[in-house]
């Protein structure tokens, strides 16, 4: 199916009630979206429901489509923002879950107290700093280092070139490696 194709599902959607323009775009594009949120999010079953919960929004703005220029692009762009979402929460949940088995968990292993609160406040640190990198070289980050994926793959998957993803590759752990050492090895 063509762009245009899509396109057309799109504004016959956005201008009414059509089922079957919805389950046209679904069947047109669910694995390709499928694949995406597996990629970023590394889980088959909330991959899937991430792709159905951007569908089910899609049904709910309906009228709000007719603008979209490109459908194919605004559905991966909203997979991959609603699998972020899905990402952060989980990291942020795994991080709350660790802290309190730290307080929990008596602590047997040959590390001092104090060399496991540094490891917990540099894991905390380094999450903050990666927060803080520009928005694209954030995702690519990400996807690179939490997601697994090649940086061809990243590339394929933004729309730009691997050289790109190299070079904002190299900022985002510049930014780590310089910003961690100077807060932690005063310890």
């Amino acid at each position: 199916m063509t762009k245009d194709a899509a396109y057309i599902l799109f504004t016959r959607l956005s201008l009414r009630e059509d089922e079957e323009a919805l389950a046209g775009l679904h069947h047109i594009y669910f694995y390709r979206l499928y694949k995406l949120a597996c990629s970023i999010v590394g889980d088959t079953a909330v991959a899937e429901e991430i792709v159905n919960d951007v569908f089910l929004r899609i049904w709910q703005r309906r009228e709000l489509l007719k603008d979209v220029a490109n459908p194919e692009l605004y559905l991966l762009k909203c997979t991959r923002n609603r699998s972020l979402e899905i990402l952060r929460s989980r990291r942020a949940s795994i991080l709350s879950a660790e802290e309190d088995e730290l307080h929990d968990f008596p602590v047997q292993w040959e590390l001092s107290p104090e060399q496991l609160l540094i490891s917990s406040e540099m894991v905390r640190y380094i999450n903050k700093v990666i927060d803080q990198l520009a928005p694209r070289c954030k995702l690519i980050f990400l996807l690179v280092k939490e997601s697994n994926l090649k940086y061809k793959e990243v590339a394929e998957l933004l729309n730009i070139s691997v050289k790109t993803v190299e070079a904002q590759m190299s900022i985002a752990l510049k930014k780590i490696s310089l910003s961690v050492p100077l807060t932690f090895l005063q310890h």
